[in-house]
């Protein structure tokens, strides 16, 4: 890379911080998910909420009677649904009939409560606004159920705390639901940049803007909006790489792609300043028969120099597939070799995965993996903890391997780290809906600067999630221009650019 492309990233960098930054100062925040029972996983690199918030108090029977007192006390107050303390929702009526007279939101986890009781609920109290939250499993998923709640209940309205779907705020604003979107960090834990970003970034009016970030949470608490200067985004400089995506329907909720061009990809990686993206089909994923090859095609041919893709590997497959694999990556498009253990069921550490590390060591190709915490509600997970990848490594230590998702979840951040330390070739990616504050600071500095790479799993999840709490990470612009650009380049184009320019 020269210095003076060097010096025209960081350009483009420190303005695109600089914008975001301007942005984030204009809009009117205001919070209804603090969650001060929930301590930040990494507290070393976290800082104190500054974002004005409403109160919250957990719906119990003792409440009843003094809600009017506490509406008065409290000014913003919001009452939460929590099974363990509350009880079953059946035992709340004298309270949730106060809380409708008094207009105070209640606020479920879609996790604690089934979509279809959401609306029963919502039918019978008709005066009570109710607030739909993310739970600790994944809102994405229920897109269309959502949709179809707020569609037929008025008093529905939707915290966008994890609400992560590729131009999923867009989506619900055309839908006719964007004063229906309540601005939600879930702080201290969560990083507030990953609920900011898509909004600070949206493709929306600026009353728009202004009605998510704080404005709608206030008018439904009674309070008076606030009315800023609106803050333009000038066309951004085309630097960013992000390199984990996919294209393609997961037939588990609506995806924009479903009816999108690769003109329709770059007019939003042309919003975004997104230079280029590495494709990993979906279909490709879960079904043998077809290659990444066949179903990346037109992208690659529409934007050569702005679309690649990773061919996939199926372990405990015949020659042929390993032949397949070998063709792919012959040709310029395909820059590295994607697994997953999880959706294929076999563990990381099996060797029906050692024909990928050859193939990967004999091209000289990345491989980028699926990696997770263990997990209770998906036991899957398991197949693809970071520390399942050493076997492997051990035996093809020149090997590139990127763990994507970064572990998926604090608990598997040690594991990261040592794997990372033990081995020089080994990387992350910043893919997913991983949003703990202190993340991207804590990788920096235990794993390296240069280990970390950009991502964001678009389709399903929209890149502006983690594009904003990498912008405005407490690390310096050299820093981020590895992060964002540098790092994806010397992995997936290493062996056709040298050093990745």
């Amino acid at each position: 890379m020269t210095k003076q492309n060097q010096s025209s990233h960081l350009n483009a960098l420190r303005r695109m911080r600089e914008a975001y930054q301007q942005v984030i100062e204009a809009l009117p925040w205001f919070d209804m998910s603090v969650w001060e029972q929930d301590p930040p996983a990494f507290s070393r690199y976290a800082h104190e909420p500054t974002i004005p918030a409403a109160h919250s108090l957990t719906a119990e029977l003792s409440l009843v009677g003094k809600l009017a007192d506490l509406k008065t006390e409290r000014e913003a107050l919001l009452l939460r649904f929590d099974p363990q303390r509350s009880g079953p929702l059946e035992a709340l009526t004298p309270l949730i009939g106060e809380m409708a007279q008094q207009r105070v939101p209640l606020v479920v986890l879609h996790t604690d409560v089934e979509m279809e009781r959401i609306g029963d609920l919502a039918a019978q109290w008709a005066q009570l606004p109710i607030v739909v939250e993310s739970g600790p499993l994944k809102i994405l998923y229920h897109l269309a159920g959502l949709e179809k709640l707020l569609t037929a209940h008025p008093n529905t309205f939707l915290c966008t705390y994890n609400f992560c779907n590729w131009l999923g705020l867009e989506r619900l604003c055309k839908g006719g639901f964007g004063k229906k979107l309540l601005f939600g960090t879930h702080s201290p834990r969560y990083n507030p940049h990953a609920a900011m970003g898509p909004i600070a970034l949206a493709q929306l009016s600026w009353a728009e803007k202004c009605n998510m970030a704080g404005n709608n949470l206030r008018r439904l608490l009674g309070l008076p909006e606030i009315n800023t200067q609106e803050y333009r985004l000038a066309p951004l400089d085309l630097f960013i790489v992000d390199a984990h995506t996919h294209n393609g329907s997961p037939d588990r909720f609506p995806v924009p792609d479903q009816e999108f061009t690769p003109r329709d990809w770059l007019d939003f990686m042309d919003f975004c300043g997104i230079e280029r993206i590495c494709l990993c089909p979906y279909e490709a994923i879960v079904n043998v028969e077809k290659s990444a090859r066949e179903l990346a095609e037109v992208f690659v041919k529409s934007a050569p120099g702005r679309f690649s893709y990773l061919e996939v590997f199926h372990p405990g497959q015949s020659s042929e597939h390993c032949q397949r694999l070998e063709r792919a990556l012959s040709e310029p498009g395909c820059v590295g070799i994607k697994i997953h253990p999880s959706l294929h069921e076999v563990e990381a550490d099996d060797e029906a995965y050692a024909p990928a590390y050859e193939i990967a060591a004999r091209h000289g190709v990345p491989l980028l993996t699926h990696s997770w915490d263990v997990s209770a509600t998906n036991p899957v997970q398991y197949m693809s903890h970071p520390a399942r990848f050493r076997r492997h490594l051990r035996n093809h230590p020149n090997v590139q391997l990127v763990l994507g998702h970064a572990g998926g979840r604090p608990g598997a951040m040690e594991a990261v780290v040592k794997l990372c330390r033990e081995f020089p070739r080994v990387m992350v990616d910043l893919a997913g809906d991983y949003y703990d504050i202190g993340m991207i600071e804590h990788l920096v500095d235990h794993a390296g600067a240069d280990r970390v790479i950009f991502a964001s799993d678009m389709n399903w999840i929209d890149p502006r999630c983690n594009l904003g709490p990498v912008l405005a990470a407490q690390l310096p612009d050299e820093t981020l221009l590895q992060i964002l650009r540098t790092n994806a380049l010397t992995a997936y184009w290493g062996r056709r650019y040298g050093s990745g320019a």
